[in-house]
C-alpha cells in the first residue's frame, strides 16, 4: 500500500471500554493510539478526539479532507454483546 497523496489513514475499532486508532502517516509511517471509548470529561467522541491527536490539531482547527484520504471504522460493541448475552 502507498500513502494518500500527502493525507492520513485511519482505522478505528471501537470497543465498549477503549477505542483504537491506528494512523498511516502521509510519510507511510505508522501511529497508534488507544482512549477510553468515554470520557466525558475529556472529549465527546474517542475517534474524533484520537484522529485530532494524531494531527496534531489545536481545538479550533478542523478535520478537513486535505489532511485526511480515508477513516474505517469498526466495532466490537455488539458482538461482545451478543457473545455474552
Amino acid at each position: 500500500m502507498t500513502p494518500s497523496a500527502g493525507r492520513w489513514e485511519f482505522w478505528v475499532d471501537r470497543g465498549g471500554t477503549f477505542t483504537d486508532i491506528v494512523g498511516r502517516r502521509p510519510d507511510g509511517g505508522f501511529e497508534t493510539l488507544k482512549l477510553l471509548s468515554e470520557d466525558p470529561g475529556r472529549y465527546a467522541d474517542a475517534a474524533v478526539e484520537g484522529i485530532r491527536r494524531m494531527l496534531a490539531l489545536a481545538p479550533e482547527e478542523a478535520v478537513t479532507p486535505g489532511r485526511v484520504a480515508c477513516v474505517k471504522m469498526g466495532t466490537t460493541v455488539a458482538t461482545n454483546a451478543l457473545l455474552e448475552r
